[in-house]
């Protein structure tokens, strides 16, 4: 394995943590969907043009070759990768229905930096391009530290001797010093918290979702369930898993590019006649004993289903799937007549199927 001669390096990894331990499937999915999400948004908030070596479990490693950026370049970029990244959990904490611990406890995530320069060789693995050398291994050491923060830059004395005092003071945070020891070495660094970047975060508005109050439901059926409440309503609304008991859905693809349904997530519905609707999310509430949630047509948002999981007991739940359509006589008259007894006897089918999955 040759390696290439040594040469300086700016190295620079955001890393995520918070997750809570998972059990089950769907915590596994989710918060694997949930980080996919926040690392694209880290790596599109590169604008110091630095290169992505890789990605190492829940952190991005950035790296630049002999140009070091400007302390005032390198606060901007953690501060605009630190306000989108909790930008987007807020809206998601807005927008969410689903109730897994992992969509529960995402707006609980957080992000630090690690910071430094130094020296770094290079070599290629099956034509990847990789970084070695001391500097390399101090910076993946300081991602295990001290720090009394779960969100703060951190630098190494190599790296913090490069940085102007005057730059340093005008960015109005206070830095400490600290020193730990790794492998046998007292190595210092300093540290910035930058819990006062939340005040750059907007909140998002209020138009999230909203009750139907122009659809009425022609068909409600009920039927209990042996399944804790919020197990029930969180398979129910993972459209990934509709397939699996919704009676005559032969495919569900996803039209936006969430993967985890929210407010205003649409999904294509391919049925077994291969006949296709569009439908939104629109409405979600959650009360003490029960959750509802409801999705329409996106075209004309002239009829779709609620689904209702109230809870009876910690492992008991009654759930209930009504159809909805236009609040108008017209509407109502033609399902009577055409669609009322079918739709029944699937929707009797899909909570029998529902039962044996959960």
């Amino acid at each position: 394995m040759p390696v290439n001669k040594q040469i300086a390096a700016f190295l620079f990894m955001p890393d995520i943590s918070g997750f809570t331990e998972f059990v089950g499937e769907t915590e596994i999915e989710h918060s694997t969907h949930i980080i996919q999400e926040l690392l694209e948004i880290i790596i599109n908030e590169n604008n110091l043009y630095m290169s992505l070596l890789e990605i190492e479990g829940d952190a991005v490693f950035f790296y630049r070759l002999n140009k070091i950026p400007s302390i005032n370049d390198i606060f901007q970029q953690a501060e605009n990768m630190f306000v989108k990244f909790h930008q987007h959990l807020l809206h998601y904490e807005h927008q969410r229905i689903c109730q897994c611990g992992a969509c529960r406890t995402a707006n609980n995530l957080t992000l630090k930096f690690v910071i430094h320069a130094g020296l770094v060789g290079s070599y290629y693995v099956r034509n990847q391009f990789k970084l070695i050398g001391g500097d390399v291994i101090l910076l993946h050491r300081l991602m295990k530290n001290r720090i009394p923060f779960h969100e703060y830059l951190v630098f190494t004395e190599p790296f913090f001797k490069l940085l102007s005092k005057n730059d340093l003071n005008k960015q109005n945070l206070s830095v400490i010093d600290e020193s730990e020891e790794f492998d046998g070495k007292l190595v210092p660094y300093k540290y910035v918290a930058i819990e006062q970047w939340y005040e750059k975060i907007n909140v998002p508005g209020t138009d999230g979702l909203t009750s139907e109050k122009d659809m009425v439901p022609v068909i409600t059926v009920t039927k209990e369930i042996n399944s804790p409440a919020d197990i029930v309503f969180s398979f129910i609304t993972d459209l990934s898993k509709r397939t699996e008991w919704m009676n005559g859905v032969k495919k569900i693809e996803l039209v936006s590019k969430y993967k985890i349904n929210q407010a205003g997530t649409q999904h294509r519905c391919i049925v077994d006649n291969n006949s296709v609707s569009i439908f939104k999310t629109k409405y979600f509430k959650q009360e003490e004993n029960s959750y509802s949630y409801a999705e329409v047509d996106s075209k004309n948002e002239a009829f779709g289903q609620q689904y209702t999981v109230e809870r009876l007991s910690p492992k008991s739940c009654i759930v209930k799937i009504q159809f909805l359509v236009k609040n108008n006589m017209f509407q109502r008259s033609v399902f009577s007549i055409f669609m009322k007894n079918k739709v029944t006897r699937s929707f009797k089918k899909s909570l029998s199927n529902l039962q044996a999955k959960v």
